[in-house]
């Protein structure tokens, strides 16, 4: 709450991060009583502002079926609503194969092992919401095929991170163009059309604040 007093004024959007791995007990407040008291909070202080800006809640790619349906079942709430999601956090998963010698220390995951993971779970929400809830998917995006895989699944935004930090700011654009000869070819005309077409569901109902 005092995060979005303080930085409403100053930002495009906020983002409640309850996932990242390297804080203790953080994790613990993404259960269902534990967000119910958080967001019914933020969002109470939401109602009290003049302009007030976006607010996305970022989740952790370790979660449940279960987990990430309390979750969604919570912000279908009107007094926990969030305007989207950030699927996802780092992950502490070291399940898949991992060459470094660091490849067992403490901490969250990131980059390429980590895409898979956050794109079935951005197609798990997506069906979970029925589509009306934007997703912003970041883990393991290095090119516009990985972006592309991500608006199938249900992005309508996507993020860069590790990626961002080996290949540096000319992979953004390498990346837009990359995932505009994709979506041409594919026969879209733009983002918006492609969110969500990889998933099977029953609506199409979506929206997006980002193209």
């Amino acid at each position: 709450v005092d995060g979005l007093k303080l930085f409403n004024t100053v930002a495009d959007y906020l983002v409640i991060n309850v996932s990242s791995p390297n804080t203790p007990g953080l994790r613990d407040m993404q259960q269902k009583d534990s967000l119910k008291a958080l967001l019914s909070q933020v969002n109470a202080a939401k109602a009290t502002l003049e302009h007030p800006k976006p607010i996305f809640l970022k989740l952790a790619p370790d979660l449940t079926q279960s987990e990430l349906k309390d979750i969604c079942k919570t912000i279908k709430r009107k007094e926990c609503s969030v305007d989207g999601l950030i699927i996802s956090n780092t992950t502490i998963d070291r399940s898949t194969v991992l060459r470094s010698p660091n490849a067992a220390e403490t901490g969250g995951l990131s980059g390429k092992p980590l895409k898979e993971k956050s794109t079935r779970m951005i197609e798990d929400a997506y069906k979970m919401t029925s589509g009306k809830i934007p997703i912003i998917g970041v883990g393991g995006v290095g090119s516009g095929q990985d972006a592309y895989e991500k608006i199938l699944a249900g992005a309508s935004a996507v993020q860069l991170y590790t990626s961002f930090i080996y290949e540096g700011p000319p992979l953004v654009t390498k990346v837009k163009r990359e995932l505009d000869e994709i979506l041409k070819g594919n026969g879209f005309e733009c983002v918006e059309q492609a969110v969500g077409q990889g998933v099977q569901k029953e609506s199409k109902s979506w929206f997006s604040y980002f193209f």
